[in-house]
């Protein structure tokens, strides 16, 4: 409910939808707003009852789903879960903090037929995302010069960037063939380890070769189909990287990795969140989006056993005596924002206890356990 404001609809922009008797849920949490009327336009959802509006950005909406609701009268489907972006709305609301990353639209009766598909389509299409531009008309032979002119500036332009860019793939082509060529006169001679620095650079070569041809939105013409496709791509990118790192990486992380696979075609984060929202909604997916108690996401391989990183995290407490989030991550090799949650998790589990001084925040052994039970 945070992403709510307190805003009426704009007389300009056209109604697509109105319906009344519908009641707002905060997740799961049954809200005030009991029983009043829906307006959908190309770029808000509205509520209002009475004197009271809220407004509802359909920027924020992952996805919305259905839900079938058993009564002593048969089953209805009567609930539509809209999933939510996080919140960066600064505008006066109803609540400064959600109680989940959904809400409900409850229906008295039923959905009304035709509202989903509506809803949906209007979510898919992005109208508040196009950019209305306006082009400066010049008239006359000076201003047919002057357009000619600035025409042929940006064309040497581009082209001089094409060959500055050519430039720089032929350096790196001809270090990665030395690279490589050296790599395999040892492998054949045997002889002589390959050192550490010249297996980072190799991978980053290979790394830097992305992939061939990106999964773009000019490609689709349904959303849905979109994030799917997209969703796949991103699990081929990060799979073998995620089994190195211990099979959890920050979100962040994973943005940076993915658009440097891409090359030219880089995702938004927008596109990144959505598709990998999808990855949940998919049981046979080898990889999950994680939300964190403290709301740090992650994208976590469904193999990664958390008990294997809780003992980890209690043996390198064991080690050093107490950590802070960035000695961890020295020790384990991972993001200072991941070891502060592996930290909160082994004290969740009983296995940490917390020192909070003018020096930050430290974890202990929690010894108390092993003394007293």
């Amino acid at each position: 409910m945070d992403r709510f404001e307190y805003t009426k609809p704009d007389p300009s922009e056209a109604v697509l939808w109105r319906h009344s008797n519908i009641t707002l849920y905060d997740g799961d949490y049954k809200t005030s707003f009991h029983r009043g009327n829906i307006i959908l336009t190309a770029t808000h959802l509205f509520w209002m009852s009475g004197d009271a509006w809220l407004s509802l950005q359909l920027r924020y909406i992952v996805y919305i789903e259905s839900t079938v609701t058993d009564t002593l009268f048969g089953s209805k489907t009567k609930t539509i879960l809209v999933h939510l972006l996080p919140s960066d709305n600064k505008n006066p609301g109803p609540v400064s903090c959600a109680k989940g990353e959904y809400i409900k639209l409850d229906f008295k009766d039923k959905i009304p037929d035709g509202f989903f598909d509506v809803f949906q389509k209007t979510v898919g299409e992005k109208k508040w995302s196009v950019n209305q531009t306006t082009r400066q008309i010049r008239t006359g032979i000076g201003g047919i010069e002057k357009n000619i002119y600035e025409k042929q500036k940006a064309s040497d332009i581009s082209i001089t960037d094409a060959f500055k860019d050519l430039d720089r793939l032929m350096v790196t082509a001809k270090d990665m063939v030395s690279l490589s060529k050296n790599i395999s006169e040892k492998i054949k001679e045997k002889q002589g380890a390959i050192s550490d620095d010249e297996t980072v650079r190799f991978k980053s070569y290979l790394l830097g070769l992305g992939v061939d041809d990106p999964v773009t939105r000019s490609s689709f013409t349904d959303s849905n189909a979109y994030y799917t496709t997209l969703c796949k791509e991103i699990i081929k990118i990060i799979q073998v990287s995620l089994e190195e790192v211990g099979g959890t990486m920050a979100l962040a992380e994973v943005y940076c990795r993915v658009n440097r696979a891409r090359g030219l075609d880089l995702l938004s984060p927008e596109d990144l969140m959505h598709a990998c929202y999808m990855m949940n909604t998919d049981q046979s997916s080898p990889i999950k989006l994680r939300k964190f108690d403290s709301g740090v996401l992650a994208l976590q391989s469904s193999s990664c056993d958390e008990s294997v990183v809780l003992k980890k995290t209690v043996e390198a407490l064991q080690e050093s005596g107490s950590l802070s989030a960035q000695e961890l991550s020295t020790l384990i090799g991972v993001p200072v924002v991941l070891a502060k949650e592996y930290l909160l998790s082994a004290e969740k589990h009983g296995k940490s206890c917390r020192d909070e001084s003018i020096e930050g925040l430290r974890f202990y052994l929690n010894k108390f356990l092993d003394e007293y039970m």
